[in-house]
């Protein structure tokens, strides 16, 4: 039984590739149930984000290919034309990629905090669903601890560089800094949404208006923001007409906003700065033949991010010696829980048999450099 890990990410495929492989929650059930429905495979977790979609299961060594055909068959795509776009590691390498994951090493802004809420909640499902038994549970467990490790003992997450902060920085720099800006946030109560708010509401040049499925914001929100305005969805295109900046961040499956609809309510001609933080996009891209329109997506912050993460380098190497030591940990844990039940037979042998007998016998059936560590192990034990 070994670990497996299939992924697509922003470093293997574009924005269109991506949104073919995005999950709603009931898919993410009915996904990882599927999967340990396969005969050699016995636990999965699949993880989805706006830049990646991970799966890691336990079973045989066809595990990666049931996985990859499980995910083509499930959102009707080509095996053969997306087999390009995967990534598959196992065994060491898929524990070390669940802890870059995890830590944001492997994200497309390296340090950012959402992904490992993210990583939680998408196990946290999986579990409820069953599909999770001691290796998985132990992996997961492991790198969120890895993570937060990360997280407090490294500069990592200390430069500002979440999606959420990248778009506010887009907002302020909008028109300039000193300038009011009217600012209408498209699925305001949602995750991304929320976090774009919050990191603009303290700002006086920045009058924030919001929508949701309906026009009330959870209690908490209401309380520590009263002056966001909030309106019904439905009433987004009646609205905008006043907004310098719009932010759509919803996980709709349909457009938010569309070329024909808005060309009908921008009746006042000025700039507005589009910024489409979704996937799949929420904004039509025919929107960019309006007139002082500039629209963004996420993949524009790889190139903001790029410029971020040289300054980085340095806190990366201190990252990947704790994520090395944790999943050295891991391996040691899982190790030594095969070995259990081999404890009592051992334990009897040196019983029936001298020490020295034993030691002769290691001696002939192991390596060198097997043998070196068994002889240091035991040197240690005399020191202790």
């Amino acid at each position: 039984m070994n670990i497996y890990n299939v992924c697509v990410s922003h470093k293997t495929a574009p924005l269109d590739i991506r949104e073919l492989l995005t999950f709603d929650r009931e898919e993410k059930t009915d996904f990882v149930k599927a999967a340990v429905r396969y005969r050699n495979i016995k636990e999965c977790v699949l993880i989805t984000t706006c830049n990646r979609t991970e799966v890691y299961v336990t079973g045989d060594e066809t595990a990666s290919e049931q996985i990859m055909g499980l995910l083509t068959e499930r959102k009707n795509l080509n095996y053969d034309k997306m087999i390009k776009y995967f990534l598959r590691y196992s065994g060491e390498k898929a524990v070390k990629h669940l802890f870059q994951v995890a830590s944001g090493l492997d994200s497309m802004l390296i340090g950012e905090d959402e992904i490992l809420g993210q990583v939680k909640e998408d196990y946290q499902a999986a579990l409820d669903s069953g599909t999770t038994d001691f290796l998985l549970n132990t992996l997961f467990r492991d790198a969120i601890t890895c993570a937060k490790k990360v997280k407090t003992d490294t500069r990592l997450s200390k430069t500002p560089v979440s999606i959420g902060t990248l778009a506010a920085n887009e907002v302020f720099r909008f028109s300039g800094k000193d300038k009011l800006k009217k600012v209408m946030i498209i699925g305001l109560s949602g995750k991304f949404g929320t976090i774009v708010m919050k990191n603009l509401y303290r700002n006086k040049n920045v009058e924030i208006t919001g929508t949701a499925r309906n026009h009330n914001l959870p209690e908490e929100l209401t309380f520590r923001y009263p002056d966001v305005n909030m309106i019904d969805y439905r009433k987004r295109y009646d609205k905008i007409n006043e907004a310098d900046i719009i932010i759509s961040a919803t996980t709709s499956p349909h457009y938010t906003l569309t070329y024909d609809e808005l060309k009908k309510y921008l009746t006042v001609k000025k700039k507005r700065l589009f910024l489409d933080l979704a996937v799949p996009t929420d904004i039509d891209k025919g929107i960019k033949k309006l007139e002082s329109v500039r629209l963004i997506d996420i993949d524009y912050f790889k190139q903001i991010s790029e410029e971020n993460n040289h300054l980085k380098i340095q806190e990366m190497e201190a990252a990947k010696i704790i994520i090395d030591k944790q999943a050295d940990e891991f391996q040691k844990e899982i190790n030594f829980r095969e070995f259990l039940p081999y404890m009592k037979d051992i334990k009897e042998l040196f019983e029936e048999q001298s020490f020295e007998s034993i030691m002769y016998q290691i001696r002939n059936h192991v390596s060198n450099g097997e043998l070196e560590v068994i002889l240091r192990s035991l040197k240690m034990l005399t020191e202790v």
